[in-house]
């Protein structure tokens, strides 16, 4: 009969750690239902300690954005020679959802690296901080959703049944959100030149999404929203939103993309969740 040495036992014990398995990345990622309540009340203290004792509260986020895209969609539509009762709603709901996008991927790159101190102390899933950070980032974004019916009352649109489709659009926004910034913040606790170059990316997809411009109205726009992930996200909450129907193509670009997101995400947490605590 031939036994194991000690040596053996502990690969193989580590070797199992590291295997990705179906069962293993459920057990891992039910956290995020069986802990909402936990990041859903974290977010929301975050929220009313960054605005106590103010006058608006997080209402001054909302007035905050609303001025600068307001400023930016009047400036960018009169250089692109626009219609503005056409460009600036367009513009002002893709900087909305933009914001919330762009914002979750930024914080993203510190989260796990802020929350060093208590990942160390407090036993609790890692993925607790980041839904937290994405949370609170939802809260801002359904405050600054508010600025679109005053938009709508200025500049109306025709608003149809379509407009249903913007939930299921906001959903997979969501959850794209949720698997890139797990993602980006695993990456960047370990890695530490990344947040740089997170911030450099998102500059350059603000610029190639079809944000401050349509791509019918620019010349090889149609390139850029075939390549770029970014544009089927906003095509599938926007175009809602402004009464008319996404295409086809951008419903199988946003979910391709979230699968593909959600996929990796998988994967990265259940392989590496474990070794965040000596990153961080």
């Amino acid at each position: 009969m031939t036994t194991l040495t000690d040596g053996q036992v502990e690969s193989r014990m580590v070797a199992n750690r590291r295997r990705v398995t179906w069962e293993r990345c459920m057990t891992d990622l039910a956290p995020f239902v069986t802990r909402h309540v936990t990041w859903r009340a974290l977010a929301a203290g975050d929220i009313r300690s960054k605005y106590r004792r103010t006058m608006l509260g997080p209402w001054w986020i909302t007035a905050t954005n609303a001025f600068t895209a307001l400023i930016m969609g009047l400036v960018a539509g009169r250089f692109l020679g626009a219609d503005m009762k056409t460009y600036l709603p367009n513009f002002m709901i893709s900087m909305t959802i933009w914001n919330f996008i762009s914002s979750s991927l930024s914080e993203s790159c510190f989260t796990m690296i802020n929350a060093g101190g208590m990942i160390k102390a407090v036993n609790m899933p890692i993925l607790i901080h980041v839904m937290r950070m994405v949370h609170r980032n939802l809260i801002i974004f359904l405050h600054n959703s508010a600025i679109i019916p005053i938009i709508w009352l200025v500049y109306p649109w025709h608003i149809g049944i379509q407009s249903l489709l913007a939930p299921l659009g906001l959903l997979i926004v969501y959850v794209a959100v949720v698997s890139g910034s797990m993602v980006v913040s695993m990456i960047c606790v370990r890695y530490r030149d990344v947040p740089p170059v997170m911030s450099s990316v998102l500059q350059l997809l603000f610029f190639v999404s079809p944000i401050i411009w349509v791509p019918e109205n620019i010349k090889g726009g149609e390139l850029f929203v075939a390549l770029n992930p970014v544009a089927y996200l906003l095509a599938v909450t926007r175009d809602p939103i402004m009464g008319s129907s996404p295409h086809l193509m951008s419903w199988i670009g946003a979910l391709l993309f979230v699968a593909i997101a959600t996929a990796a995400m998988g994967y990265i947490y259940t392989r590496y969740r474990s070794r965040v605590v000596y990153w961080a």
